[in-house]
């Protein structure tokens, strides 16, 4: 029993780990699932301080009425 795994288990390792596909497959989705979410992060804090800033201007420009 034990020398039938060993062989079913050295079969995946050398269908996957091996597997000069599988590894490239591997490698891009390590690669790019990182990129992918800095990504998305880097452009959320973008779109808020772009609106921060649009704000601002646009408050510069009608300046409030001071009270006296």
């Amino acid at each position: 029993m034990n020398l039938m795994n060993e062989q079913v288990l050295e079969k995946v390792i050398f269908l996957t780990w091996r597997n000069p596909l599988f590894m490239a497959i591997a490698i891009a989705l390590v690669w790019l699932v990182p990129q992918l979410i800095i990504k998305r992060i880097m452009e959320s804090n973008y779109k808020i301080s772009k609106q921060i800033k649009q704000k601002k201007r646009i408050d510069s420009l009608y300046p409030k009425k001071q009270q006296s």
